[in-house]
This record gives structure tokens, sequence and C-alpha cells, in this order.
């Protein structure tokens, strides 16, 4: 714990240079895309942001700093924060040629492997610490944008080797929505955003979702698992856990987890229910009935110095809900984005009385002192993304109250 404290009185002497704030816009240099989600960060500090999903992003760092990029499958690119000017700067991604031959790694129990490298990864996070995120969520229903939030969340994070524990204090929000929690319950059904910000961190530093899907009730054998390994050209390798659903056995998810075979620790998972005839399932609660029609979850992990922390993380859950006697019929879409921006080590001494107790941003409100999501290290809107959030405000302006 020494060595981490010294760590980060070290990187924050070194950051007290002269601040500048960089756009960068990422492409794929063969296919011109725009790279979504890409890690951008700053060289030897755990400040960073992610690309959106036209590729761009916004970094605040100290203009004698490196800028690092790095996406799973291309060659990382390190570039002096000095060489940005006032305009976005486009920069090109190249895949990483060393990491296509793919070789089937076989005799290895994935279930026991699997339990190996979480138990692994929760134990090498470092705690307590805080972990300074960027927090946003649109809601749609029935097709239509109906709520929005974001915030500048802390969560403090502690807990044992085995167990993580997280108190969140939210510094700054901001929200929007056509329609209030009175109004939904008067139809007997909750339409909320089905993510529990209280759970923001601890969801993924618990491994929760893989847990569920993969290793409770032997889950794992209702799919086609495989573990794929990546060289560069140095021999360093990555694992990836692939699976796919077993015909017959009413599997509805397919994914991968990427992993350090050296360390054990798990850096990318990404899992879709799939399309097609398994598209959905549904259940009953009570007198409404819930079909699940699209679900996507995806976490990354990174190394900063020596803290192995939560990168990014983004869900999305489209839902439909149903109740015959109530003529109640309403799909809903939920999309949520966590970027960690920062950490800092904890000294337990934050305010108790200010930790969050409600499950998503709209009870608290706008309170926020100044525009947060426009620094911050937020992950940058799409001009699709504005629209929405100026028609939300606009529409909620002209409500009757």
């Amino acid at each position: 714990m020494k060595n981490i404290y010294f760590l980060f009185v070290l990187l924050s002497g070194s950051l007290a240079a002269q601040q500048i704030t960089i756009k960068g816009f990422l492409k794929d240099a063969l296919t011109n895309e725009p790279i979504i989600s890409a890690s951008v960060g700053v060289k030897n500090t755990a400040i960073g942001t992610v690309s959106n999903e036209e590729g761009n992003f916004q970094l605040s760092l100290p203009k004698s700093a490196d800028v690092v990029i790095t996406y799973l499958g291309y060659k990382t690119v390190n570039i002096p924060a000095a060489s940005f000017d006032t305009a976005i700067k486009t920069l090109v991604l190249e895949p990483d040629e060393q990491l296509l031959e793919e070789v089937v790694v076989s005799k290895v129990s994935i279930d026991k492997l699997l339990k190996t490298l979480i138990t692994s990864s929760i134990a090498r996070f470092n705690k307590p610490i805080i972990l300074h995120t960027y927090y946003r969520e649109f809601v749609k229903v029935n097709g239509q944008y109906s709520k929005f939030s974001d915030g500048l969340l802390d969560y403090h994070i502690s807990g044992s080797t085995k167990k993580n524990k997280s108190d969140l204090i939210v510094k700054q929000s901001r929200t929007a929505q056509l329609f209030t929690n009175e109004e939904v319950e008067e139809e007997s059904v909750e339409i909320d955003s089905f993510v529990n910000v209280l759970k923001g961190v601890t969801y993924n530093y618990d491994f929760t979702f893989v847990k569920d899907l993969l290793l409770e009730d032997g889950n794992y054998n209702n799919y086609e698992l495989e573990i794929k390994s990546r060289k560069d050209k140095q021999g360093k390798e990555l694992y990836a856990i692939t699976f796919e659903p077993k015909e017959g056995k009413g599997a509805v998810y397919k994914g991968s987890i990427t992993y350090d075979p050296e360390t054990k620790l798990i850096f990318d998972i990404d899992v879709d229910l799939i399309s097609g005839p398994v598209q959905f399932k549904e259940r009953n609660f009570l007198i409404a009935r819930v079909t699940f029609m699209n679900s996507t979850i995806k976490a990354v992990y990174k190394m900063s110095g020596n803290n192995y922390v939560l990168a990014y993380a983004n869900r999305y859950n489209k839902l439909r809900i149903t109740m015959q006697k109530r003529k109640f019929d309403k799909t809903i879409e939920s999309k949520s984005d966590m970027v960690v921006t920062d950490l800092s080590v904890d000294d337990l001494s934050y305010n108790k009385k200010e930790i969050y107790k409600a499950k998503d941003l709209y009870s608290r409100g706008n309170h926020y002192t100044d525009k947060f999501w426009l620094k911050n290290n937020s992950m940058v809107l799409t001009a699709e993304e504005q629209k929405i959030i100026e028609r939300i405000e606009k529409e909620q302006a002209q409500k009757p109250q």
C-alpha cells in the first residue's frame, strides 16, 4: 500500500504542469470506420476516457504528457499531447497483424479456469480506492427517447480480496425525463433504467454477469466453449474464452472473455443476446410479463501503474412489458455507459451522510455547478445524442407542471 500511495503522490506532482484539452477522432486504417470504445489515456497515470460511437474523444491532460491509445486487436498509439492543436486530430489505428492468427488451446477445464480467473481478478483490485467516473444513460419507451441522465460519480471501493463493497457519492448530475415515477406507478408497472447505479462498479468488480451466465448451476454445459491464443512479436499472449449456445440447450448468449494467461487477469468481457429463434426469453412477474428482446454487456479492465481497475462498462437492454388485464404494452430500451476517468487512494474519511441511496440518478435531478459533461474527460456526446437531450429537455419544459 505504501508503494501505491507513493505512486499517487509522484503522479499528482507531475500533473501540476500546464493543463490542456485535446480532441481526437479515431478510425481504422483499412476500413476508415470509426473506432468505438477505444481506451484513451495519459501515459503513467490513471487519467483516461474512451472514444464514442462516432470515434471521437476529448481529454484534459498536461501539455508535456503523452497520450496512449489502446484497443484490442490494434497497435498501441503513443503521441505527445503537444502535437494536438485546437482542431480535432484524426488518428489512424492499424490492426495488429501479429494478433490475427489464432491457435486453439485444448485439454483445459474451462469452467475451473474461469473460476480461477474471476478469483485472481477480484483479489487483484487494490482497495480502498476511489474510482472517479462519468456515467450516462438513455431510455426509450416504444421507440421514443423518454429519459436521460448523466453525472460525475465517485465510487469508494473497499472490502476483502474475495468480496467488494462500494459506496457511491454523486458529485454532479443532470437529468431529463418526459414522465414521472408517479405517472408510471399509476399503471402498476415501474419503468426504469434496468441498471442499478449503486452497483455500477461492484457488478463489474464481482463479475456478476459472468458468474450467473456460465458458472451458476453448471450453465457452462449449455455452451460450446473454446480457448484461443493470440501471440504478438514478443511472444506475449492474450487468451480468449469464447462461448456460443449448444443446440437445443436453451442458451441465448454468445461472447468472449479475454485474459492474460500469466497474471490470470481478465481484461475484456463482451457478451450479446443472440438473434434468431432464441432471441428472447420470457418471465412472469405477478401480473406483468417481461420479454427480454436484446441485451449486451461490455466491460474493459486495464493496468494503471500498479492498479488493476475497471476502465469502461456498457450495458444495453431491450425489454417488452405486457399486462393483458390493463392493456399495457411497452417496449423499453436502456443504454448506459460508465467511464473511469481517474482514480485515487481512499482514506475512508468521506462523509457517510453523502452516500447516495437511490438506484438511479433521476431522483437527484439537476444538481451541477458547471457543464461537467463538456469536460472532466467525460465521454463525448455524439451529434445525435446531443439532439436527443435537447429535445427531451424542450418537451419537458413544455409539459404542464
